[in-house]
């Protein structure tokens, strides 16, 4: 595990909290492992964001375009992955939270979506930044594992 340190700073000072991490996912429990896998494989096949409609659906749509069937289920997953960011939820940054093993020494157990929501505002409000977000999940530069 692999501890990060994040400094928000304050009127008088700095508040700083200690997050421990998993940094191998060897290292999961297979509960956890399991469910950020979950999440893992939703990011890689539907996506997060507009940015990757970019880069997943435009292209496969207009390959696709010849074959009603797959095209449909292109669709569906675009249809997925819009309705997830109209409802601000991101399964690059929940399987992100599977990762995290405590904040401040309290254990982060609770894997249900809302915990792993609470998890990620924690650390929002801890000053977690998706530039810093990205170096930790992308640590070559890559952003994406699917095309």
């Amino acid at each position: 595990m692999i501890d990060i340190t994040l400094r928000k700073e304050l009127k008088k000072g700095f508040k700083k909290t200690v997050i421990k991490m998993y940094d191998n996912i060897d290292q999961l429990p297979i509960r956890r492992f399991n469910k950020a896998n979950k999440y893992w494989m939703l990011h890689d096949n539907i996506g997060s964001s507009i940015s990757d409609f970019d880069e997943k659906h435009y292209s496969k749509l207009a390959l696709l375009a010849g074959d009603k069937e797959k095209c449909m289920a292109e669709l569906a997953n675009l249809r997925i992955m819009i309705y997830n960011i109209m409802n601000e939820v991101n399964v690059e940054h929940l399987s992100f939270a599977c990762l995290i093993h405590s904040i401040d020494g309290k254990e982060q157990n609770d894997l249900s979506e809302d915990a792993l929501n609470v998890v990620l505002k924690k650390l929002s409000d801890c000053g977690l930044t998706q530039d810093r977000l990205k170096k930790k999940l992308y640590p070559s530069g890559k952003t994406s594992t699917v095309n």
